[in-house]
C-alpha cells in the first residue's frame, strides 16, 4: 500500500509540474485568441464573423487532408531516433515531408482556390464567402510546411520555443495586424490579411526555430538505398491512418457549424460561433492536465500499476470538475451579460444556445481522459470508430433540429452527442480495463454548487448587468463555494498534495528550472 501511495504521490506531482508550464501557455493562447475573435465580431458583424469562422473550418479540413498525418509521423520518428547514432535515419523521412507536403499543399491550395465559388455557392448559398476561401486557400502550403517545423521543434524538447510559436507569435501578429489593415481602412479584407500574416508569420518562426536541428539533420550521412526504402515505407504506413482520425475529430468538433452554414446562413454561424467560442472556456480545465496525463498513465502502465492509473485518472476528473463547476454556473446562469461584455448585444441570439452547449462543454471535458486511457491500451480504432459513429449520429441529429430549431437546434444536438460519447467511451473503458474516470465526488461538488448559485439569484437586483456586476457575483459565489468544499471535506490528501506542489513550482523563478524539473 505505501509503494502504491508513493507511486500515486509522483504520477500526481509530475501532473502539477505539468499543468504550471500548460496553463501559462493555454491562458496567453486562449486571451490572444479571444482578443483577435473578439476584435473580428465587434468590427465586422455576425455575418462577416461567420464568414471567417467557416472558412477557417473548410480551410483546416482541407489542410488536414493535404498532411497525410506527416507532422505527427515525423514527431514520433525524430523523437525515436534522436541520438547520435540514429539521427542520419531521420534524413531522408524529413526530405520526403517536405517535398510531399509542399506537393500537396499546394495541390490543395489549388483545388480550394478553384472551386471556392462552388463551395460557397452551391453549398452555403453564399458568394461573399468565395473570396475567403481563395485567400485562406493560399495559407495551405505554409501550414503544412509549419507542422513539420514545429514537431521538428518538439521532438527536440524544446517545449518553450514551441509554446511561443504556436500560442504567442502568430496570434499577436495577427490581432497586430488587424489593427494595422482596419487602421488603412481594407474593410472585411483585414481579416482575410492578418489571418495570412499569422500563417506566414508561424510558418517562418517555425523553419527559424527549426532551423539548427533541420541542418543538423540535413548535414548527416545518407543511408542505404534499401534501408532508406523500408524506412519511408514504415513511415508512410504509420502516417496516414492518421488523417482519418484527424479528420473525423475535427469534423466531429465543427458539424454543428458547418450544418447551420448549409441550412441557415453565414450570420447564424458567427452568432454561434460566439457562444462555441466562450465555452471553449470549459476546455482550459481539461488542457491543464491531459498534455502530462497520458506520459504519465503510460509510463505507470508498463509497469503494471492499473490500480496507480484508475486513482489517477479519478483524481484528474475531480481536479477538472472543481475548476469547471464554476465556470459552468457563471456561463448559464448569467450567458446575456457574459455576451454583451464580450462581443456586443447583436450577438444575443446566442444566449440559448450558450446555455445549452455549456453543458455540452462540461460534459466534453471529460472525454480526454478516457481516450487516453484508450490511447494508453492501444484502441486508437476503437477511438476512432466511436467518433465516426458520433459524427454521423450528429450529422443526423444536426439536420433535423436546426431545420426546426436554427441554432439551438445545433446547440442541442451537440449536447446530446456529447453525452453519448462520454457514455460510449466510459464503457470501452470499464470493459477493457475496470476502470471509471468519475468519481463519486462529483456528483457531491455539483449539489454544492447549487448552494451559492441560489445566493446569487436571490441577490441577482444588487449585480449591475456589466463587467463590475459579474466580478462581485464572482466573488461572492467563489467565496462561498470554496469555503462549502473545505467544510464538506471534499478535497483529500491528494488533492492537498497538488495545491502544495503548484504553489511550489509557481515560486520558481523561471520557466528554464520549471522545464528542468519536468524533464
Amino acid at each position: 500500500m505505501a509503494d502504491k501511495d508513493k507511486d500515486l504521490d509522483k504520477s500526481l506531482t509530475i501532473l502539477a509540474k505539468g499543468s504550471i508550464i500548460v496553463f501559462v501557455g493555454i491562458f496567453l493562447s486562449k486571451l490572444l485568441t479571444y482578443i483577435y475573435k473578439i476584435i473580428i465580431a465587434r468590427s465586422f458583424g455576425p455575418e462577416s464573423y461567420g464568414l471567417f469562422s467557416l472558412a477557417l473550418i473548410i480551410v483546416t479540413l482541407f489542410s488536414t487532408l493535404a498532411s497525410l498525418g506527416l507532422s505527427e509521423g515525423l514527431l514520433r520518428y525524430s523523437s525515436l531516433y534522436n541520438n547520435p547514432r540514429d539521427l542520419k535515419k531521420v534524413k531522408p523521412l524529413l526530405k520526403f515531408s517536405l517535398t510531399f507536403s509542399l506537393i500537396s499543399g499546394t495541390v490543395c491550395a489549388l483545388l480550394l482556390f478553384v472551386y471556392s465559388s462552388l463551395i460557397a455557392i452551391n453549398v452555403f448559398e453564399n458568394p461573399d464567402l468565395t473570396i475567403y476561401l481563395r485567400y485562406f486557400s493560399l495559407g495551405i502550403p505554409f501550414l503544412l510546411l509549419s507542422n513539420l517545423f514545429l514537431s521538428a521543434i518538439k521532438s527536440n524538447m524544446q517545449v518553450l520555443r514551441y509554446t511561443f510559436i504556436l500560442n504567442i507569435l502568430q496570434n499577436t501578429l495577427r490581432i497586430f495586424g488587424l489593427f494595422i489593415f482596419i487602421l488603412i481602412g481594407l474593410k472585411s479584407y483585414s481579416i482575410i490579411g492578418s489571418y495570412l500574416l499569422g500563417v506566414i508569420s508561424i510558418a517562418v518562426g517555425s523553419y527559424i526555430g527549426a532551423r539548427m536541428y533541420v541542418q543538423k539533420i540535413m548535414s548527416q550521412k545518407e543511408i542505404g538505398v534499401s534501408d532508406k526504402k523500408s524506412l519511408k515505407k514504415e513511415f508512410v504506413s504509420y502516417s496516414w491512418p492518421i488523417i482519418f482520425v484527424s479528420f473525423v475529430g475535427a469534423l466531429f468538433y465543427w458539424i454543428d457549424s458547418l450544418v447551420i452554414g448549409y441550412l441557415v446562413d453565414t450570420t447564424s454561424v458567427g452568432i454561434y460561433s460566439v457562444a462555441t467560442t466562450i465555452v471553449s472556456l470549459l476546455s482550459i480545465a481539461p488542457e491543464l492536465f491531459m498534455q502530462m496525463f497520458l506520459p504519465v498513465i503510460l509510463k505507470e502502465y508498463s509497469k503494471g500499476k492499473t490500480d496507480v492509473i484508475n486513482q489517477t485518472s479519478k483524481q484528474v476528473s475531480k481536479w477538472i470538475s472543481l475548476i469547471n463547476i464554476p465556470v459552468f454556473t457563471f456561463i448559464f446562469m448569467f450567458p446575456e451579460v457574459i455576451i454583451t461584455i464580450l462581443f456586443g448585444p447583436e450577438y444575443l441570439g446566442a444566449t440559448s444556445s450558450l446555455k445549452i452547449l455549456a453543458l455540452s462543454g462540461f460534459i466534453s471535458a471529460f472525454s480526454g481522459i478516457n481516450t487516453s486511457l484508450l490511447s494508453m491500451k492501444g484502441k486508437s480504432k476503437s477511438i476512432m470508430l466511436t467518433l465516426s459513429i458520433a459524427s454521423l449520429v450528429n450529422l443526423l441529429i444536426s439536420f433535423i433540429l436546426v431545420s426546426i430549431y436554427g441554432i439551438k437546434g445545433a446547440a442541442i444536438a451537440t449536447t446530446f452527442v456529447w453525452f453519448f460519447t462520454l457514455i460510449a467511451f466510459s464503457i470501452q473503458v470499464h470493459h477493457s480495463m475496470k476502470i471509471i474516470a468519475l468519481r463519486r465526488k462529483i456528483v457531491t461538488l455539483l449539489i454544492l454548487s447549487l448552494i451559492p448559485a441560489l445566493v446569487i439569484m436571490l441577490l441577482g437586483e444588487y449585480f449591475e448587468e456589466n463587467i463590475y456586476g459579474l466580478l462581485k457575483a464572482g466573488v461572492i459565489y467563489s467565496v462561498i463555494y470554496l469555503s462549502l468544499v473545505l467544510a464538506s471535506k471534499s478535497l483529500d490528501k491528494n488533492d492537498y498534495l497538488l495545491i502544495k506542489k503548484i504553489i511550489g513550482f509557481a515560486k520558481l523563478r523561471n520557466f528554464k528550472g520549471l522545464s528542468g524539473n519536468l524533464e
